[in-house]
């Protein structure tokens, strides 16, 4: 499995102490290593190296006075702390833009990386291919199953009692389940989350027709092939 790298945020969590340092280690990263930062490039720089210095001075001498002249120089401490988190902010956008998931890119750069599964697009279940039907514990009741889609996806199972489903009957990919009028035969539908399913309060010595469909945030599959069983 690939992961993928982008800057950590823990900064934003630092003491008035160790912020400046972590600051100047990210913009040296930055600015003194065009190659890989073009200042010229696209995204543009959040700022240049200079008022990057100037905004780390003055939270760092915001905080010497903090911690030297007490409750009444919290407020400035607060507001230089602020704009250098905010500061950091933008160039932790900058550099997540420019490296790409790229680890070395984003330890260069002098930000700490973290790691994660890349997110994939979700597309529509494909059709399920195998649906199995068992005999439940006492009469008149039927389990089904069908192959695993895996985390994310829920499933629906349609039972149609001494019939297949009439011409007609379909799943549009917007999740609309199509009927036709006046079906004669009861259509058992479950719907809960769950891959198996239990149906209740069948007929002994019936044949129930089976159908299997799968959702994800992508939209619905197409109803699986029909699968049969006489239930007991």
């Amino acid at each position: 499995m690939i992961l993928y790298s982008e800057p950590g945020v823990a900064y934003r969590h630092f003491s008035g102490v160790a912020l400046p340092p972590f600051a100047t280690n990210v913009m040296n990263g930055v600015h003194d290593h065009p190659a890989t930062f073009d200042p010229l490039g696209t995204p543009a720089l959040p700022s240049t190296k200079a008022h990057f210095l100037q905004v780390i001075n003055t939270a760092q001498s915001s905080y010497s006075e903090y911690e030297m002249g007490g409750k009444f120089q919290k407020p400035a401490f607060d507001t230089g702390f602020k704009a250098l988190v905010d500061l950091l902010d933008l160039y932790a956008i900058y550099v997540k833009d420019i490296a790409k998931g790229v680890t070395n890119d984003i330890v260069l750069s002098g930000f700490t990386p973290v790691h994660s599964v890349p997110p994939v697009k979700a597309i529509i279940p494909h059709q399920a291919a195998w649906v199995a039907i068992t005999n439940g514990d006492v009469s008149g009741v039927l389990g089904a199953e069908c192959e695993t889609f895996g985390a994310g996806h829920h499933y629906g199972c349609i039972a149609c009692e001494g019939h297949q489903l009439p011409d007609g009957v379909q799943i549009l990919p917007t999740g609309i389940l199509v009927m036709p009028a006046n079906v004669p035969f009861r259509i058992f539908h479950n719907f809960t989350n769950s891959r198996k399913k239990v149906f209740n309060g069948l007929v002994k010595g019936t044949e129930y027709y089976f159908y299997y469909y799968v959702t994800n945030s992508a939209g619905v599959s197409v109803l699986s092939i029909v699968v049969s069983k006489m239930c007991s």
